[in-house]
């Protein structure tokens, strides 16, 4: 409450924002799932713009095939000073500080949203990127894309989609790489 006037202060609500990299045709992985691809390529300034956006987020949230490429590709979890859940219905624990989800993702994340805190950075996982999309609770997709063409692999989409408006809130270079901020606009079924 706020001492002054006796009103409830409004807390911002948090925004659940996909972050992730991409070739220039499509692809967030080669096709068995690898990102070792971004790796070989010269990011100074993609990486800059990564720690700056680590740092506005508090809770990461990702599917457990993410998870598991995350542990494979740094050797260790590395968000451990995040809030962290993998949604999974076949991974019952984990020896990191994760918290593992089974039910409803939609509704885990709105609750999520509704907590007081920083943002909620999405790692991966295109079905669930997709379902909460098409939930209406992803609030903004920040796509750096890499300057690199895969020729085959793995799309930030999962399934089909309705029709969903997207704003640019921002477009920068990042060195070799293009940054894209959009606003998701709502689902049109």
């Amino acid at each position: 409450m706020n001492n002054m006037t006796g009103e409830k202060e409004k807390v911002p609500k948090r925004r659940v924002i996909l972050q992730i990299a991409q070739s220039l045709d499509g692809f967030i992985a080669e096709r068995n799932g690898s990102t070792e691809w971004l790796t070989k390529l010269d990011s100074t300034e993609a990486d800059n713009a990564y720690q700056r956006f680590y740092a506005s987020i508090d809770t990461v949230i990702m599917g457990r095939k993410t998870y598991q490429r995350a542990l494979k590709l740094a050797g260790s979890y590395p968000y451990q000073d995040k809030q962290s859940y993998v949604f999974s219905t076949t991974l019952h624990d984990t020896d990191d500080p994760t918290t593992v989800v089974a039910g409803n993702v939609a509704g885990f994340v709105q609750s999520l949203k509704e907590k007081k805190g920083k943002d909620i950075w999405l790692v991966g996982g295109a079905d669930i990127f997709t379902d909460l999309l098409q939930a209406g609770l992803i609030d903004e997709i920040m796509v750096t894309v890499a300057p690199v063409l895969l020729g085959d692999g793995v799309s930030l989409v999962s399934h089909d989609l309705p029709d969903i408006p997207l704003t640019l809130k921002e477009g920068r270079q990042l060195g070799q790489f293009i940054q894209l901020t959009y606003t998701v606009g709502n689902v049109k079924n």
